[in-house]
């Protein structure tokens, strides 16, 4: 068992990386994100983006960790995890889906941690895939899935005023209700394996 948790494999990390970063979904994000950062001096946005990204950084370690400890304390099976991550993933899906982003208005003199670390790009559908893949494919894969992720994720929110600036906000929401579509695939896939698991118990 702890040789499971410690094993690397490239496959599962390139994978989960790309789902991670799917369900973190950073371009959905940029709209509200610019509407912080519009009127700062670049260092002061610069600032601001660091701070979000170190709050990012620790709550996907934090989850990465802490799924197999969080499933033992409230005594959860790793199927039924997986059906209500589906239902999570999927909602989140169907709201960017409609929507071509996340949530729209942000008060500029919000904290930038929160809502754009959390929960615009570290929101319910990111922790709980979290949890249950640091169960399914140990701590060590999804650790490093999830670092992966979040470079990708950095980068983005680095360089999120020219993205807006040469592809615009209506490219960016498409960008947006594309990964949804990815989103709600892998909520597919996960729900059904949890129902699978279940009835194949009974």
């Amino acid at each position: 068992m702890y040789m499971d948790l410690i094993k690397i494999d490239i496959s599962i990390i390139i994978t989960l990386s790309v789902q991670i970063f799917a369900i973190m979904d950073p371009l959905a994000a940029l709209p509200p994100l610019i509407e912080v950062i519009a009127d700062l001096k670049p260092s002061d946005a610069r600032r601001m983006i660091n701070r979000a990204a170190i709050a990012i950084f620790i709550l996907l370690t934090l989850f990465s960790i802490a799924g197999g400890i969080i499933l033992s304390i409230f005594g959860l099976s790793i199927s039924s995890l997986k059906i209500a991550a589906g239902v999570i993933l999927m909602a989140t899906a169907i709201d960017t889906l409609i929507t071509g982003h996340k949530p729209e208005k942000i008060n500029v003199g919000e904290y930038i941690i929160v809502p754009i670390a959390t929960p615009l790009i570290v929101g319910p559908g990111t922790m709980t895939l979290l949890i249950t893949a640091s169960r399914l494919y140990g701590i060590i894969n999804t650790l490093i899935a999830a670092y992966i992720a979040f470079i990708a994720t950095y980068i983005i929110l680095l360089i999120s005023q020219n993205i807006v600036r040469l592809t615009g906000t209506t490219f960016v929401n498409g960008i947006g209700r594309f990964m949804s579509i990815i989103i709600a695939s892998f909520a597919v896939e996960m729900f059904v394996s949890g129902i699978r698991e279940i009835l194949a118990i009974q």
